[in-house]
């Protein structure tokens, strides 16, 4: 559970090849540990490791995370959940990520599980994004929403950077024509 701020910054979680050498009695005691930690401060480590625990307690745990008021460990949780087999409303989460959280604050991490889990409502909700988000809403969302449609190469599409750009205008008027124009990109009706 060690880890230097370098480990940190990349991403780096705790090693869970030495968790699962674990003995039954320690993984109850590291269980404990990890649900005090994720009460606390909501880490994806720690999500990640009573995960992989796997225990009832720890799925539980895990489970409770879904309350949490921070929009990105509802959906750290929600990721966990999904992949360890339990029921969740994944999607719901997602675009409650995206909706409430800015890149300081979670966005970067919904559009990364938004990307993942393309679907229709996902979709609308990023469309409404382009047109009524913040600033960094409307150009994350417009960029995702593109690539969803198939009409780019990745999901922030650097050959498309101009035109994302447009969403992020302080013209209200550039930022509509901008979504117009995403629309026609996607062959659907604008909403506006």
């Amino acid at each position: 559970m060690r880890i230097t701020a370098d480990q940190w910054r990349d991403g780096i979680g705790y090693d869970l090849d030495a968790l699962a050498a674990v003995s039954s009695s320690d993984k109850d005691s590291l269980t404990r540990l990890l649900v005090s930690r994720l009460a606390e401060h909501g880490d994806w480590r720690d999500m990640e490791a009573l995960a992989a625990i796997g225990t009832p307690e720890a799925k539980n745990a895990i489970r409770q995370s879904l309350n949490s008021p921070k929009l990105e460990t509802q959906l750290n949780a929600a990721k966990r959940l999904q992949e360890i087999g339990e029921a969740v409303d994944l999607e719901g989460i997602i675009i409650a990520a995206l909706r409430g959280t800015g890149l300081s604050s979670g966005l970067s991490q919904a559009l990364d599980v938004a990307e993942q889990h393309p679907s229709p409502r996902l979709q609308q909700a990023l469309l409404d994004l382009a047109l009524n988000g913040t600033e960094e809403q409307r150009i994350h969302c417009a960029a995702l929403a593109l690539y969803h449609g198939g009409k780019a190469d990745e999901a922030f599409d650097w050959n498309h950077r101009p035109f994302f750009l447009r969403f992020g205008d302080d013209n209200r008027r550039v930022q509509i024509e901008a979504y117009r124009e995403l629309c026609a990109r996607l062959g659907i009706a604008p909403q506006t």
